[in-house]
């Protein structure tokens, strides 16, 4: 507890954002493969609310919220779901120079990697074609 008050990140609210976020990214997943299989089938995906909302984002959006709300009521997902969130809290996360430091050295790293490989290509290539 003494971790969740120093950080002021409420585990529980860190689950709700992740249950919420997960539920629209699984909403838009099963409404693009619900349209696939309307395409195929032959179906008319009528408009239920306007041109934006057809019948498979309904569907779609419908699926998700339900397996969402079945996973928010299944008790050892709630608990496993609030002690992985109890356990972010506890991370120590890089502050933006340090990661701009790090994005920076792998850049470099990527850089001489490639030059690196390029060079032992070129290499290669001129030793093939006196061989070949």
């Amino acid at each position: 507890m003494a971790a969740d008050k120093a950080t002021g990140i409420d585990p529980k609210r860190l689950v709700v954002i992740f249950y919420v976020a997960a539920t629209v990214a699984l909403a838009i997943f099963f409404e693009k493969v619900l349209a696939i299989v309307f395409t195929y089938a032959r179906w008319n995906d009528p408009e239920v609310f306007g041109s934006d909302w057809t019948l498979t984002t309904v569907l779609g959006f419908a699926v998700a919220v339900a397996a969402a709300l079945i996973t928010w009521k299944t008790p050892k997902a709630r608990t496993v779901s609030f002690e992985i969130a109890g356990e972010l809290t506890k991370v120590t996360w890089p502050t933006l120079r340090e990661t701009r430091a790090a994005t920076v050295a792998v850049v470099i790293a990527t850089f001489v990697a490639a030059v690196i490989l390029g060079f032992f290509d070129y290499f290669w290539a001129k030793l093939s074609s006196l061989v070949y």
